[in-house]
């Protein structure tokens, strides 16, 4: 089974995968992510302070920061390239979140109000104004489009070519956008009220809102597996609930208290299972196939603030620093990595060949563990 996250760059020749002229076998790769890293390495020099966002673009990661700075690296080679501050360019405030452009720009946001979009070569940036609060989101596309949402209650699409605001939708939310998904024409955002907004880019505004929570939403996720389930699953703070609606007809079809704390993240499988992490120290798995029934329950060390998956296996990002890799069929729990000195693992990102998963968290650097 191989993880598929990348067409760009990549040749599949029975169990090996070539990428940048390395072949690399899948089938140890595999086995090895089941047994454990075989190397971890710190990324030097480590940020002032805690790390809030990542964003990978080929063997390129870029950690954003709450000491205002974004810090360049190159993941093949544990090495740092720059830094994305200086006294003319950046962040006055922490950087919340950052996306890369296929170009291999950077969009960042921060809680300053700005979006900095940077030169994919040099510490440069052009700065975009509109938003008046906060901004807790941004996501690129491949058509050099970006959309960043923000405590001002508003999302604000992007020509990044023309580095120009192209869309302001606004309306239906009253307090501070706190995450949104985006797929071709479709955005849905949440809010700190539990307001969900389901939006028609190509219209400019919204075509439905609901309050599906009783308190704010944490997670917004488009999920479709390309054939049947087309679904907008939403979590919540306060709640601890899992909601879905359907993307074809925008009607509610499960909603259910799944934690007794928030839900912090929810991911996807290849075999139609949803996996949610929460506060509460679990890991619910729900499988669509039959009807959205709760298929078994995974406990952590402490509370689950991220979730990767890679070919049948859940890692979790936990408060207490470390990472719990679980086996999807039978829920068990494989091993369990220190990865944070201090506070817990808030971000994490598996590369294209799957032989690396990066960690940040409130811990001052990234870490970098290697299967192969």
């Amino acid at each position: 089974q191989m993880c598929i996250r990348d067409r760009y760059q990549r040749r599949v020749h029975g169990d090996t995968l070539m990428r940048q002229g390395k072949r690399v076998n899948l089938q140890f790769v595999q086995d090895q992510w089941r047994k454990g890293p075989l190397e971890d390495v710190p990324l030097v020099p480590e940020h002032g302070r805690g790390i809030f966002c990542m964003s990978l673009h080929g063997n390129t990661l870029v950690t954003g920061s709450a000491d205002h700075g974004l810090r360049v690296y190159d993941v093949e080679t544990a090495s740092f390239k720059r830094e994305l501050f200086n006294k003319k360019y950046g962040h006055h405030e922490w950087v919340t979140s950052c996306a890369h452009l296929k170009d291999g720009r950077l969009l960042s946001a921060g809680m300053d109000s700005m979006l900095c979009l940077w030169d994919a070569h040099i510490v440069k940036c052009d700065t975009l104004l509109g938003h008046q609060g906060s901004i807790s989101k941004v996501m690129t596309d491949e058509y050099n489009v970006g959309i960043s949402a923000s405590y001002d209650c508003r999302l604000i699409a992007w020509d990044l070519d023309s580095k120009s605001d192209a869309q302001t939708l606004i309306g239906p939310h009253k307090d501070a956008i706190l995450d949104f998904d985006w797929r071709n024409s479709l955005v849905v955002s949440g809010d700190k009220n539990g307001v969900v907004a389901f939006w028609d880019l190509n219209r400019g505004r919204d075509f439905k809102t609901v309050r599906c929570h009783k308190g704010a939403v944490s997670k917004v996720v488009l999920y479709s597996d390309a054939v049947n389930s087309n679904l907008i699953l939403t979590g919540g703070v306060q709640d601890g609930t899992l909601c879905m609606h359907d993307m074809r007809t925008n009607k509610l079809v499960f909603c259910e208290q799944l934690h007794r704390g928030a839900v912090n993240t929810i991911v996807s499988s290849l075999s139609n299972n949803i996996f949610t992490g929460s506060a509460d120290r679990s890991i619910k798995k729900i499988d669509l196939v039959r009807g959205y029934k709760i298929s078994s329950q995974m406990k952590a060390t402490e509370a689950v603030y991220e979730m990767v998956q890679v070919f049948n296996l859940t890692v979790a990002g936990c408060g207490d620093g470390t990472i719990l890799t679980f086996d999807n069929d039978t829920g068990e729990c494989l091993y369990g990595f220190g990865v944070m000195s201090k506070g817990a693992v808030r971000c994490m990102k598996v590369t294209d060949d799957c032989s690396k998963l990066i960690c940040a968290g409130d811990d001052n650097n990234a870490m970098v563990l290697k299967f192969s």
